[in-house]
């Protein structure tokens, strides 16, 4: 199998997902969005992981019309899943509003390891086959996205209703992350340093021991997410 991969920036690379992928064999086609690329056809893939990255589906980036391009074509043809961002331009890509997340006119982000509970669909779902609600995930992202036109909701949280959905049978978007390992959440929390603390209550040293306490869990879940997204295939 090949998987091509949408990568918006260095330091938000495939992490655990990568490498549980190359334990099962899967070859992975890069595509380095901040460095010069060129966009293989929809064809070359068996599937398609759209990684998280620090802009706004509302805003304007480099390869921002050449991602939504390939989604569009890719849609029905090879199994897509996006993280964060990822999942954004997937529900972009499908007609739906993306925005900064807000609650009684205040800016809501989630940063953090916190509890997204399966709605009855997830839970019957095949990608979250063997996992039980609530699941820990990292969270990392101050957008939300409508729920797309004849998607399915598969999890939620209190914070932001639309937290992973599937639409057709075999594109998913989800909000959050597991495939961060601790190395990648403590970069991250270098690169954001600015902005995790504005609107937002951080405890840096605590996050950084959270997520070393689970790893272990993470990469666990990322293991049984990538066998159930290659059962779609």
């Amino acid at each position: 199998m090949k998987f091509t991969i949408f990568q918006h920036v260095p330091h938000e690379h495939a992490g655990l997902f990568g490498k549980c992928a190359k334990q099962r064999g899967v070859q992975l086609n890069i595509i380095k969005l901040w460095e010069p690329y060129t966009m293989p056809a929809v064809s070359q893939a068996d599937a398609l992981i759209i990684l998280g990255g620090p802009m706004g589906v509302y805003e304007e980036f480099f390869s921002k019309a050449d991602e939504l391009n390939f989604i569009k074509q890719a849609l029905g043809k090879i199994p897509i899943i996006g993280f964060c961002l990822g999942s954004q331009l997937l529900a972009h890509a499908l007609g739906a509003k993306v925005y900064p997340n807000e609650k009684d006119g205040k800016r809501i982000k989630e940063i953090g390891y916190y509890n997204v509970e399966l709605t009855p669909d997830g839970k019957e779902d095949k990608i979250f086959q063997s996992f039980s609600s609530p699941i820990k995930v990292l969270q990392w992202h101050g957008d939300a996205f409508d729920l797309p036109g004849g998607a399915t909701l598969l999890a939620t949280s209190k914070d932001c209703v639309n937290q992973a959905f599937r639409f057709g049978e075999k594109a998913y978007g989800m909000l959050f992350h597991n495939e961060f390992t601790p190395q990648m959440v403590e970069k991250q929390i270098e690169i954001d340093k600015k902005w995790i603390h504005e609107n937002f209550i951080m405890d840096e040293e605590k996050l950084k021991q959270e997520a070393k306490e689970n790893a272990g869990l993470m990469e666990q879940q990322c293991q049984k997410l990538l066998d159930n997204f290659i059962s779609t295939i």
